[in-house]
């Protein structure tokens, strides 16, 4: 396949829906603190896949071509349309919850209102989570949005394995640097508030570095390697719930994004790939909805219900089932059509009165597909 040949890559997408529940289930466990210490596995590092997942399927779908501040301005306005309307929508949601007095652990002032509305929060300007706190890992995208040119000049600019040392010295220095700017012992992989757009940093920009392997993997793209990636991703997953070593997390994800794409790529279409889009599809309102449902419906049903610790595990199947349907029908009913009417919107104001048909329907096309990334 030729890198102008975009595509969706379902298998990824399905990555991502899993990820989003494990972060889920790293939330839900603390509903109560008797449960098994086998459910205190490391899923928030799900976040540094998103970050990393990211960054491969924007640079993948970005045009070859595209320069210049028109480009740039449309790329924004799209990704802002992927991520602002689920974003403000669960800000407004835990307006609600913290005026009706459910959810009473936020520190949330009108500053740290102001700060999520213009997604700035997780860029060291403040000292809490506030609102819907799992939205940090969103401001710390939107910061790399803004500066994905620059990223991808400098990819342009030099060899793979240049980038891949940069990479691996991004990691070094903020992940195990003794750098001042982290507020929690586990250094960048604890970031969120302070400072969390640089911890996605370097996974975006090993996203990046992923897509460029992927451009040059033709000889090696058989059916096979998908089983390949979907082993090493299962495999992360079990390093996740047994051992907390982020390091060897990120090897193994970066491992099995690449591999899984090169595999996926032999086929025309991946078997079930409508159900895999479509809980990919459902991934990122998983991933901004979970802690207010959590808050109002799953915490005081597990109260109410006087479970116990050990029924914990069907309570989380339960749990993940209902909010993937909250989830579907908030992608079909809120998320998509509120990007849809975004860039359409965008792509009317770019074209000129006689052309606008045309370059918007161009333009839908060559960016579609940077509307799939993750958050």
């Amino acid at each position: 396949m030729e890198a102008s040949e975009a595509r969706r890559f379902v298998v990824l997408d399905f990555y991502r829906f899993v990820a989003a529940l494990g972060v889920f289930i790293f939330h839900l466990k603390l509903v109560d603190p008797g449960i098994s210490p086998v459910w205190n596995g490391s899923f928030g590092l799900f976040v540094d896949m998103f970050f990393i997942l990211s960054g491969f399927v924007i640079s993948y779908s970005y045009p070859a071509d595209a320069r210049g501040v028109r480009a740039y301005s449309r790329f924004m306005i799209r990704r802002i349309a992927r991520i602002y309307p689920l974003h403000l929508l669960s800000l407004l949601i835990f307006v609600v919850l913290i005026g009706v007095g459910l959810e009473r652990t936020a520190r949330s002032t009108s500053l740290d209102f102001l700060y999520n509305l213009l997604l700035v929060q997780a860029w060291g300007v403040t000292n809490h989570l506030s609102f819907n706190s799992p939205s940090w890992s969103i401001s710390a995208e939107f910061f790399c949005y803004l500066i994905f040119p620059l990223l991808m000049l400098l990819a342009r600019k030099v060899q793979p394995v240049v980038l891949g040392a940069i990479v691996a010295a991004l990691y070094l220095v903020l992940a195990h640097g003794h750098l001042p700017i982290w507020q929690d012992r586990s250094q960048m992989y604890g970031a969120n508030y302070d400072y969390g757009m640089l911890r996605a940093l370097p996974s975006f920009l090993n996203g990046i570095l992923l897509a460029i392997l992927f451009r040059m993997s033709g000889p090696y793209r058989h059916k096979p390697v998908i089983f390949a990636g979907i082993g090493v991703f299962g495999l992360s997953v079990l390093v996740l719930n047994v051992f907390a070593k982020p390091d060897l997390a990120i090897l193994l994800f970066s491992c099995a994004i690449l591999l899984t794409a090169v595999g996926e790529s032999a086929f025309k279409e991946f078997p079930g790939a409508r159900l895999l889009g479509r809980l990919g599809n459902t991934s990122y309102a998983i991933y901004m909805l979970h802690d207010a449902v959590l808050i109002a419906v799953f915490k005081p049903l597990w109260t109410w219900l006087e479970l116990r610790p050990d029924q914990f595990a069907l309570f989380a199947l339960a749990c993940c089932a209902v909010l993937t349907i909250i989830a579907d029908r908030t992608y079909a009913y809120f998320e998509n059509p509120a990007r849809r009417l975004i860039n359409r919107w965008a792509d009317i104001g770019a074209a000129s009165p006689r052309k606008a048909p045309v370059v918007a329907a161009e333009t839908s096309m060559r960016f579609d597909n940077t509307e799939r990334a993750v958050n």
